[in-house]
């Protein structure tokens, strides 16, 4: 039986920046949670969408904490990177079609983002983009571009490690309160700690024990590995609500080709699916990564990327499954739920590039100063109807 501060439950982006930055700041950390699946035909989870080679990664958002988040995070990349010896940031840059891009420029104007405006025959000329259906599109310059989930992760981790946190490759399968402290169980061990931080994505609400009202949406995403052609930026494309609504083909994304386990070099591409299944429990959640995805909205999201890239040829495609975890206020929920446990929970989709910051923000709740942010408040990571 060991004991420990804080246990941070959940090894993916955020639980790992959590436990780094606990760990760095000399707390007794303890950062658990089960690896990659070998089989998702097979495992019974839990699952997560971080096992991934691309997220986009930006500064420029129309939620101003959205960008404290990113701009805080991205400014981190370069010492985590150098200290850890892990490289997984590429200032690719970003180009992006927003529903305001004027309210989005003033923004980053604002917070010092470099940001600006460009044609779409420039986009065409310099990337063989074909975005002419854009009334604004807006390129934001490096440090924007695209980060590598897995080896992010593994930085933080590593790093987590050096600082003398202690790494858990194993599921947490219950958490009790007793007079010591909270009990895991963690495989065949038990740890004691004196306060819980879940940094669990869609499995939150179970393992906590209360109700926690986030909408998990199952998602597919597409890899498309293409010929050879122009170096391309992370894309954002979004018209109004409205739009997205009755044509979901209005809100995509994609992370430019990198390099997958398998030694192909792929383009991602998302995007919103008001049809999308909301998954009430667990076992939804893990048949559908089970089920390896929908073959419906990949091809949609392959004519999507044709209408982009028309002069470009796709070589070989693959699906995968994921989920977002959303949260009714649309920021992550921080937040004690009861007197030893925390969570971070629900990234909406926008959390890898921020998850450094969000971990540092939802660390500070185990410590003796707490949350004291002059310009990000707790209230505001909280849902209003909690």
């Amino acid at each position: 039986m060991s004991q420990f501060e804080v246990a941070v439950v959940g090894r993916g982006l955020i639980g790992s920046a959590a436990a780094r930055h606990l760990a760095e700041a000399g707390h007794s950390v303890a950062l658990i949670g089960s690896g990659e699946p070998a089989d998702y035909a097979t495992s019974s989870g839990p699952f997560a969408s971080h096992y991934d080679e691309g997220r986009i990664t930006r500064m420029i958002d129309p939620d101003p904490a959205w960008s404290h988040l990113a701009i805080r995070s991205i400014g981190r990349y370069a010492d985590i990177e150098e200290r850890s010896g892990i490289p997984f940031h590429s200032g690719a840059g970003l180009v992006y079609s927003p529903a305001d891009p004027q309210a989005d420029l003033a923004h980053a104007r604002k917070l010092d983002v470099d940001a600006r405006e460009i044609s779409a025959d420039d986009v065409a000329e310099r990337f063989g983009i074909d975005m002419s259906s854009a009334d604004t599109i807006i390129l934001e310059a490096a440090p924007a571009g695209h980060i590598n989930p897995r080896r992010m992760i593994a930085a933080q981790s590593k790093l987590t490690a050096e600082a003398g946190g202690t790494v858990v490759d194993a599921p947490v399968s219950a958490t009790v309160p007793r007079a010591d402290g909270v009990h895991l169980t963690v495989g065949n061990d038990t740890l004691v700690v004196e306060g819980v931080l879940l940094c669990t994505g869609a499995w939150a609400a179970e393992l906590v024990g209360v109700e926690l009202p986030l909408e998990r949406s199952l998602r597919t995403i597409l890899m498309a590995e293409l010929d050879e052609g122009p170096t391309l930026p992370s894309l954002i494309s979004r018209t109004d609500p409205a739009a997205c609504e009755t044509d979901p083909r209005h809100d995509v994304y994609w992370v430019p080709p990198v390099r997958f386990p398998d030694g192909r070099v792929m383009l991602k591409i998302g995007g919103y699916d008001p049809a999308a299944t909301m998954a009430d429990d667990i076992a939804t959640v893990v048949d559908w990564f089970r089920s390896g995805g929908s073959q419906a909205e990949a091809d949609d999201l392959e004519s999507r990327l044709r209408e982009f890239l028309p002069n470009r040829t796709i070589r070989s495609r693959d699906i995968k499954p994921c989920v977002v975890t959303n949260t009714p206020h649309d920021l992550p929920w921080i937040d004690w739920v009861d007197d030893h446990v925390a969570v971070a929970v629900g990234g909406c989709g926008s959390a890898a590039k921020s998850a450094d910051e969000i971990g540092r923000l939802a660390g500070t709740l185990f410590t003796d100063e707490g949350w004291t942010d002059p310009v990000l408040k707790l209230s505001s990571f909280r849902p209003s109807n909690t």
